[in-house]
């Protein structure tokens, strides 16, 4: 089963499943942008461990402890490492290029600890990966999409991950979901 979860309300979607909402902020650098409603980096940040304790909710419900990368994107070097430093995107991630993003490769197993750095990392447009074992993915789209396909969720997993403000929509496969301005 594959689970689409985000901070999308899919009361704001159309007949197609395109959303609605174009005042809705998709990424970290929308932070401070009038057009998405000025979101603070504490608001971003709030959503963003919302996605990353959903996960923890969900591996320890299916009992897993570690997953390897897979399709592993890196497009940046050590200089845009350290600018991403600067201009905040890595504010309050203690990450060592060296040691933790140039070592990254496909295969490499992670830790509960390091699943939870990269999710960060994946949506904060640093590096994109899956996250994956024999059964159990997690795959990210692009603004603010993620997919997990495991077997089906308990209900009290799904209504924890709810109470911290995400939605969890089963059944729902990868896909471009695009923001329009229809009514």
């Amino acid at each position: 089963m594959t689970y689409r979860i985000t901070k999308f309300n899919p009361e704001k979607r159309n007949e197609e499943g395109h959303f609605l909402d174009n005042f809705e902020w998709t990424a970290i650098s929308d932070i401070g942008n009038p057009e998405y409603n000025n979101v603070s980096y504490e608001e971003y940040e709030k959503t963003e461990t919302a996605y990353a304790e959903s996960i923890n909710l969900i591996l320890d419900e299916k009992y897993i402890s570690n997953l390897k990368i897979n399709s592993l994107e890196r497009h940046f070097s050590f200089e845009d490492f350290e600018d991403y430093k600067k201009d905040g995107r890595l504010k309050n991630i203690d990450v060592n290029f060296n040691n933790e993003i140039a070592t990254l490769k496909n295969g490499t197993i992670l830790n509960l600890g390091e699943i939870q750095k990269m999710i960060r990392l994946i949506l904060r447009e640093t590096v994109w990966m899956e996250l994956l074992n024999s059964e159990f993915k997690i795959t990210f789209g692009y603004d603010y999409y993620m997919y997990v396909e495991c077997s089906e969720l308990k209900n009290s997993t799904i209504k924890r991950i709810e109470k911290m403000g995400l939605f969890v929509e089963p059944n729902m496969g990868q896909r471009t979901i695009i923001v329009t301005d229809e009514k």
